[in-house]
């Protein structure tokens, strides 16, 4: 009975072991445009990703984007910004009124 247990617990062990590391969350991203401004935008490019005839208080589909380092171009302001971490992640670029020019931050969802 005790070598039983023993192998019992030593398989209870080895499965745990194997589930966790087998189970390693893939990272998973994606990200859209909300345009809170009052302008409306042509072109908005995030690095491999354009979006096009983005509207004045309008929001954008998500579109999958892989980790990485990315320039914001087109008819914005440019910057950049990195898209990073396991599991999944939702992230906006958000663009919102601002005095003299629009603002513009990358949030996660």
């Amino acid at each position: 009975m005790k070598k039983l247990f023993i192998l019992l617990s030593i398989g209870l062990l080895l499965g745990v072991a194997y589930n966790t590391i087998s189970c390693k969350k893939i990272a998973e991203h994606s990200i859209r445009v909300k345009n809170d401004s009052s302008k409306d935008y042509s072109s908005i490019t995030i690095g491999p990703i354009t979006f096009s005839n983005v509207k004045a208080a309008s929001v954008t589909e998500y579109r999958s984007i892989p980790e990485g380092a990315y320039s914001l171009s087109g008819d914005v302001t440019t910057g950049e910004f990195d898209i990073s971490g396991n599991g999944k992640h939702k992230w906006s670029i958000v663009i919102s009124n601002g005095n003299p020019q629009n603002t513009i931050d990358l949030k996660e969802d």
